[in-house]
């Protein structure tokens, strides 16, 4: 896949929006203004969640050239989930907000790149899989949007397999019932938000990157992080080193469930707060 991306600084700006389907899939076209109302930029989502936002562009009338439709879907009996995501370039936003087990919404501005999403149970394990499609060559012009709205529900387990190209990533764990978390970072902005409460043990592993990747962690949570290898600079300010490698902050084994971090980092900078 051929990507004609700009330079990393210039991927700190990028104006890409992706949005996520599912089994009950609507396709709309909206006009720019509608655009925004998907994409997430605000660190707290203003409207209630992605179901009304959805609703409100399909209820408009525009012949504009964005592309949006909706993933809506039902555990079916799954216990947990395993979810596989893998993106070439875009903007992804990840969070809570789902009344099912998962709702995506997508916008992008060609037909072929309609991302491809599956979902199936066995032995009451879910398995659910987003991808950017195979395409040999995607050229990103300044009218083009690509972006992923992934929102997830609270009620089951989820243990997340993530594959990032490049683009602006903002994920917020804090409120979903993670299990574990594996990203494959690419360049650019990621930001790992993992305030919230909590109710079981996390671990997350993160590995690669060139660029800028922000980890926001909870209070009231013990948090371990074991860096493996980092060619990059990173901010650990307010944690206590207990070894060559490993890091903890103050509540680490005074809180009831704790978040291990693993970092093999690529090259770039990384803040923790």
């Amino acid at each position: 896949m051929k990507l004609k991306i700009l330079l990393i600084a210039t991927l700190f700006l990028f104006n890409f929006a992706c949005i996520v389907s599912t089994s009950d899939e609507k396709t709309v076209e909206a006009d720019d203004e509608q655009n925004e109302l998907i994409q997430n930029d605000e660190p707290q989502d203003k409207l209630k969640d992605l179901e009304e936002k959805m609703e409100e562009l399909e209820s408009g009338k525009s012949d504009a050239s964005v592309i949006k439709h909706v993933i809506q879907q039902k555990p079916e009996g799954a216990e947990s989930v395993q979810v596989d995501i893998n993106v070439g370039a875009c903007r992804m936003n990840i969070s809570t907000g789902s009344k099912q087990l998962f709702t995506g919404g997508f916008a992008y501005t060609h037909k072929d790149w309609k991302p491809e999403y599956s979902y199936s149970v066995e032995n009451s394990i879910g398995y659910l899989s987003i991808k950017q499609p195979e395409i040999d060559d995607i050229n990103f012009d300044d009218d083009d949007k690509y972006v992923w709205n992934l929102k997830f529900g609270k009620q089951i387990p989820l243990e997340f397999d993530i594959n990032l190209g490049a683009g602006l990533t903002d994920i917020k764990l804090g409120a979903l019932p993670v299990k574990s978390f594996n990203m494959k970072m690419g360049i650019g902005k990621t930001t790992l938000d993992l305030r919230g409460a909590r109710k079981s043990n996390s671990e997350i592993h993160l590995e690669g990157g060139v660029g800028l990747l922000q980890i926001y962690l909870p209070e009231n949570v013990g948090v371990k992080i074991n860096i493996l290898k980092a060619l990059t600079d990173i901010d650990t300010q307010n944690l206590e080193q207990i070894d060559k490698n490993t890091f903890v902050n103050k509540y680490y084994k005074k809180s009831k469930v704790t978040i291990s971090i693993y970092l093999k980092t690529g090259i770039g900078k990384i803040q923790i707060e």
